[in-house]
């Protein structure tokens, strides 16, 4: 009985682990913009750059240093907390109107 948690535990690191890589993922969008996910992507990696949240490249992916940047921005402009570009994000950012 004490091999079953132990395998759980084991289970659980792998999933975590291949969820933490710095493997770029597709964009996720709650409402499509009609621009292409990329030049959307750079306009948010820019803006949170200029705001001091984002300091690596502008590629236009959305992998985890800006999905990590998403999130820090959002708690401390007091949104929920998740790393997608949705169209709250874009218009807190400036880069949609409201």
């Amino acid at each position: 009985m004490a091999r079953i948690p132990w395998l759980i535990f084991l289970l659980g690191t792998a999933f975590s682990l291949g969820a933490c890589t710095g493997e770029q993922v597709p964009l996720p969008f709650s409402h499509p913009m009609g621009h292409s996910n990329s030049a959307i992507v750079r306009k948010v990696q820019l803006a949170l750059r200029e705001r001091g949240y984002y300091a690596g490249a502008v590629d236009g992916y959305l992998g985890q240093d800006t999905g990590f940047a998403i999130q820090r921005f959002q708690v401390d402009h007091g949104q929920r907390a998740k790393p997608i570009v949705d169209r709250p994000l874009l218009v807190s950012l400036g880069i949609a109107n409201d």
